[in-house]
């Protein structure tokens, strides 16, 4: 029995999931899936935003919320956009090193 456990674990090989070798690939691909999911989210807050910008019809309190809404899209897509940047800036910097 334990002769048998001892070569079942020597078959077991662990495949790397991420399929990076190194720290940048990791970070790189983080960052791209970051924007990949962030700016769709953001294009559709944003047509929400127009569409509660549309159906305020002059109610102050909706229209505050239309803002409010299309104030932190804008926000979360800078920080979106942002964190990509400065990711690739610092991928980029660590690998000139």
């Amino acid at each position: 029995m334990l002769n048998w456990l001892i070569n079942t674990a020597r078959a077991v090989t662990i495949t790397n999931p991420i399929s990076s070798n190194s720290f940048a690939d990791v970070v790189k691909k983080f960052a791209q899936i970051l924007v990949t999911v962030g700016i769709p989210l953001a294009a559709i807050f944003i047509v929400w935003s127009g569409f509660l910008f549309l159906t305020a019809r002059g109610n102050d309190q909706q229209l505050t919320k239309a803002k409010s809404t299309l104030w932190w899209t804008l926000v979360g897509t800078a920080i979106v956009v942002g964190a990509y940047a400065i990711a690739s800036a610092v991928v980029e910097f660590a690998q000139t090193l």
